[in-house]
């Protein structure tokens, strides 16, 4: 149970990562300018998020 609750969070985090990375990269086209600070904020964020994702995903138990 408790897995299946931490699987679940972590594909939010992921999610959360897709999602940043995506709503950031179509606004610097649609503002047809690229302000550097804003890039490495984007960055920063997507990669805590994936590396939650990463550390919160239950790992697999070994079959006995």
């Amino acid at each position: 149970m408790i897995r299946d609750r931490r699987r679940v969070v972590a594909n939010i985090f992921a999610d959360a990562a897709k999602y940043t990375l995506t709503v950031g990269v179509i606004g610097n086209i649609l503002a047809e300018k690229f302000v550097f600070s804003i890039g490495v904020v984007l960055g920063v964020t997507v990669l805590c998020l994936i590396i939650l994702a990463y550390f919160v995903t239950p790992k697999d138990k070994k079959e006995e």
